[in-house]
């Protein structure tokens, strides 16, 4: 009964307030190349895609990462990257709004499921254990590549097989005007952090998908982590906890926005930076 009652509250408040707060200043602001009418036909085809079986994240997730997709300036060079993307469905809808604003998508991913966890992963607001396994939220390239091809714009896409530490390492040129990370495992979000944090563009934003995750969110208030890998200290987190607040229940989505620093430090080479 009590989930029952959740499950109407959720959708009440999801119907008469999240998603408007979402959806009409989406479609209220102004945007250099797309139209209402692009606009609108972009919501309903995220929408489908977030209702669609095989989806791990929500209409309004989706809809917050294309909003934030096509807000980034013209001026700002780098490509769009997720990590982890299941079934697909996510990179889907990621795929239409770099198609309509010109950047391209790269979906890294082993295509074989998780790796074998390392740690506990713990909810923040219960303390409940979150039962990951090796193998598990697998999607195989193909189906991957058939669904973003059916419902998305696969011509933007490139997918990179292999655990993050095996495929990052080779990307050396690569910059990033948007992250979005569903890598599930603390150590696999740390890999992420460590490979791509410095070529992530300034003022551009790095989302996770683990905001109700303990030991992930710990990560991004982590001083000591942060000056031994990048010489200054922890970023922080929007949305830790509950995640923003796309619903009744708040959402599994947060995000850190980079700030501008004086001096880039290699990850070979620490040196200490400052904030401007």
């Amino acid at each position: 009964m009590q989930n029952l009652r959740q499950v109407f509250l959720h959708r009440i408040g999801l119907g008469c307030f999240y998603a408007p707060s979402v959806v009409f200043p989406f479609l209220a602001k102004r945007h250099r190349v797309l139209t209402r009418y692009q606009k609108c036909k972009l919501i309903w085809k995220v929408f489908r895609n977030a209702r669609r079986a095989g989806s791990a994240s929500s209409f309004l997730e989706q809809l917050t990462l294309v909003n934030a997709i096509i807000s980034i300036s013209a001026s700002v060079e780098g490509v769009v990257a997720e990590f982890g993307s299941f079934k697909g469905m996510s990179a889907a809808s990621l795929s239409l709004a770099c198609k309509l604003v010109g950047r391209r998508l790269v979906c890294f991913d082993s295509y074989e499921g998780l790796p074998a966890p390392e740690e506990d992963v713990t909810h923040i607001e219960d303390g409940r254990a979150v039962p990951y396994a090796k193998g598990q939220l697998k999607g195989t390239l193909e189906e991957v590549n058939r669904n973003v091809t059916r419902f998305g714009d696969i011509s933007v896409c490139e997918f990179v097989k292999g655990y993050f530490e095996d495929s990052l390492p080779k990307r050396h040129d690569e910059r990033y005007c948007l992250i979005f990370e569903d890598a599930d495992l603390p150590s696999s979000v740390a890999t992420v952090i460590c490979y791509t944090w410095t070529k992530l563009q300034d003022d551009c934003l790095f989302f996770s998908h683990e905001a109700r995750d303990l030991e992930v969110v710990k990560l991004f208030y982590d001083d000591r982590f942060w000056n031994e890998t990048f010489g200054c200290n922890a970023p922080g987190f929007v949305g830790a906890g509950l995640g923003l607040p796309l619903s009744l229940i708040g959402s599994c989505l947060g995000f850190v926005k980079k700030p501008s620093i004086t001096a880039m430090p290699d990850r070979n080479n620490v040196i200490t930076t400052h904030w401007v």
